[in-house]
């Protein structure tokens, strides 16, 4: 019988066990701080680059101290930046703070030279607003997943809270300046969509995206649709000139936005 051979395994050494250990212990720095950072209001003066954001960080300030202050923001970029990276982003949060009352959907509305005002619906809006019937899913992920990002800066903007708060909402342009790009070429995708749809006609003069609130039925409620359909809009495209606008809510008017450099 052949001698038998022991195997002997010795613990890394040197440069790699320090690595190691540092990042175990980055790792147990940055778990808690992560979650602990978004209770500390912080300044995002930045226009939002995705329609995902971070809507579990607080923003403002916590002190007048403005060293104290703009360390906090400094420890907040790294730990962004680190959950980004390494792929440890939380993008959403399950069940908290809790799904809002409603579905929203986008819709497009042309504006003709003539007066005339076509409304094109989102085709994952249900026209049965009674009794909605099931969509199978993995159908049309691509276009529902586009209309999806630009319905979640309103998610929680339901329009009894933006008539009480309207100030919580001031972001809205420098979001529609930020993502004027995919905001215009789903605009024209829906006017081509159109356009081939029917005969040629005149180009509209406007394009408007609006959000459509539909609210979903509360516990003891009928289990169906039954309220009225509120619209609200978001941005304007001008074709002509290829200029963008964005509603105010502060104003109830639509204001120009610079076009993205």
């Amino acid at each position: 019988m052949a001698p038998s051979v022991l195997y002997k395994t010795t613990p890394p050494r040197g440069g790699l066990a320090i690595a190691v250990g540092f990042f175990a212990t980055w790792q147990l720095i940055y778990i808690p701080a992560a979650n602990v950072i978004d209770l500390i209001p912080r300044r995002l003066n930045e226009p939002p680059l995705e329609p995902i954001r971070d809507t579990y960080q607080k923003t403002g300030t916590f002190t007048s101290l403005e060293p104290l202050q703009r360390a906090a923001e400094i420890a907040g970029d790294i730990l962004d930046f680190w959950s980004e990276i390494s792929g440890q982003e939380q993008g959403w949060s399950l069940f908290a703070p809790g799904p809002p009352p409603h579905s929203v959907f986008p819709a497009v509305e042309l504006h003709f030279p003539d007066g005339r005002c076509e409304t094109l619906l989102s085709p994952f809006e249900p026209l049965n607003k009674q009794h909605p019937p099931p969509r199978l899913p993995l159908l049309y992920t691509h276009v529902f997943n586009i209309e999806a990002q630009l319905t979640y800066p309103v998610w929680y903007a339901a329009p009894e809270l933006v008539a009480e708060h309207p100030e919580w909402f001031t972001d809205w342009p420098a979001f529609v300046q930020a993502w004027q790009k995919p905001i215009r070429a789903y605009l024209a995708w829906r006017l081509r969509q159109h356009q081939m749809a029917n005969s040629p006609q005149q180009w509209p003069a406007e394009v408007i995206l609006k959000h459509r609130y539909v609210r979903s039925p509360r516990p003891g409620e009928a289990p169906h649709w039954t309220h009225p359909v509120f619209e609200r809009p978001f941005a304007r495209w001008r074709p002509a000139d290829d200029t963008m606008e964005a509603f105010d809510v502060m104003t109830q008017r639509f204001v120009l936005v610079e076009a993205k450099r």
